[in-house]
């Protein structure tokens, strides 16, 4: 049978599953060059002076929901590699200082070498769509807020309500640890997935939040606890494992407790143990030796990157960079603060996501495949960021026709030329496991309208 809500208008801009797997493994090629026949329908692209080639990856950042990314993402490198190569424009930038902080062996990784490297490959072409979802996200979470503690609290609701708590993965026997890209399209993350989202979010509303870990009186064993705002001179926190904002000595619940309260008073941290057998799994004694971490990573610390930031402005500004050791500084200067360095988490990601072998990229993709089944659920997770939700080509209606009826997925069919194409004895194999993505997918787009409505 033909399924008429797989390939809807704007189901265009699918995800391969191959290419989110190399993404996570995070060994993408270099992009290739744009057909010579001309772009794919839709994007314009003026040629006639190399600023205009940049004008185009900027417009068209800004509806990748529209186009086919499979196509789109090799055109937006070939067209920044253009443009450099014809401008060469020049950009303030220097290798950030907190880089030596980290252990050798990251330090060493072929991305950590090529930082002032001035080609642009698929993965940065990613990394900008990433950044583009936050942005949106965050224009939208802050909505009419103009004070940094009241924009940083919904931008924390928003993060808490919009990644749904999964356990603590083990550390470094977890393969598939995931990026802000995959928490944001999945929906889904552990406490330190939700605090790397609030970051950023934070910073593309030109908020400074770190995560603070709590130290041996070395400074070293660092255990991440909460992400915390860096306001009025103090550090606001709050707490992605509780989903709440840690309560300051204000009985009314509404204010946000700082670092130097909770460090003076420990009944503050006390209010939010559930019993004597589970108490809240900080004290204020264990507040004696605290590290600020700074979040930081290969794209965000490289020239590339640095070099687009300066160039976007209006509707299509955004934050590509980590303000790094300029952050560190700061935070060094207050009060019960031991130390300021990048956190290591983000790089140990790439490290171990960069040596995947074929079992664990298949495990990864697999992970993805529901958006790659089924278009316009990705297509309507897109449009959600954007705040775009009503209208005949708005993300309730993406996600509806990700919704089939249950007699519609008993009774697919794999299409058939993609039929003929595969051995018999595999055409059942395919077909279940594609019934097995259409019950995911359908179960997402439910729970994602009723983010929606909510």
């Amino acid at each position: 049978m033909t399924v008429r809500w797989l390939t809807s208008r704007r189901g265009a801009a699918s995800v391969s599953v191959g290419m989110l797997a190399i993404l996570s493994a995070g060994i993408v090629a270099g992009c290739k060059p744009a057909a010579k026949s001309g772009p794919p329908r839709g994007p314009s692209v003026r040629a006639d002076v190399s600023d205009a080639l940049f004008d185009s990856v900027a417009d068209n950042l800004n509806r990748l929901e529209e186009f086919d990314i499979n196509q789109m993402m090799p055109q937006i490198c070939d067209r920044l590699n253009q443009w450099y190569n014809q401008k060469k424009p020049e950009v303030t930038w220097q290798r950030d200082p907190l880089i030596d902080g980290l252990p050798d062996e990251l330090q060493t990784m072929r991305i950590m070498q090529t930082l002032d490297l001035m080609q642009y490959r698929m993965i940065d072409a990613w990394y900008l769509q990433e950044s583009v979802w936050l942005r949106d996200v965050s224009k939208g979470a802050r909505a009419d807020a103009f004070d940094d503690l009241d924009v940083a609290e919904r931008l924390f609701d928003w993060t808490i309500r919009n990644v749904y708590l999964e356990p603590e993965r083990d550390g470094a026997g977890e393969a598939n640890q995931h990026r802000p890209f995959e928490t944001l399209l999945l929906g889904r993350g552990d406490a330190l997935d939700r605090a790397w989202v609030f970051m950023l979010l934070a910073r593309q509303q030109g908020l400074d939040v770190v995560l603070l870990a709590t130290a041996d009186e070395d400074g070293k064993n660092l255990k991440p606890w909460v992400p915390a705002l860096l306001t009025r001179g103090e550090l606001y926190l709050f707490d992605c494992r509780l989903g709440l904002p840690i309560p300051g000595p204000d009985d009314s619940g509404k204010n946000v407790a700082t670092l130097s309260q909770v460090v003076a008073d420990d009944q503050l941290l006390r209010r939010l143990d559930l019993d004597a057998e589970h108490p809240y799994p900080v004290t204020a004694d264990e507040l004696k030796h605290v590290v600020a971490l700074v979040e930081g990573s290969p794209h965000g610390l490289s020239q590339r990157m640095a070099l687009v930031e300066s160039r976007l402005s209006g509707e299509h500004k955004m934050s590509l960079t980590s303000p790094g050791n300029a952050l560190a500084e700061r935070v060094r200067q207050l009060p019960h603060i031991e130390g300021a360095k990048l956190w290591q988490h983000p790089f140990d990601i790439w490290l171990r996501q960069s040596t995947l072998g074929p079992a664990e990229l298949q495990a990864a993709a697999r992970e993805v495949a529901v958006f790659q089944a089924v278009p316009t659920l990705m297509t309507g997770r897109a449009l959600y960021f954007k705040g775009n939700l009503d209208g005949e080509h708005g993300a309730k209606v993406q996600l509806l026709n990700a919704r089939p009826a249950d007699s519609a997925i008993e009774d697919y069919r794999l299409p058939a030329d993609l039929a003929r194409r595969l051995k018999r004895e595999d055409i059942p194999q395919h077909e279940a496991a594609r019934i097995v993505l259409l019950r995911h997918a359908k179960q997402d787009a439910s729970y994602w309208l009723g983010l929606i409505c909510y």
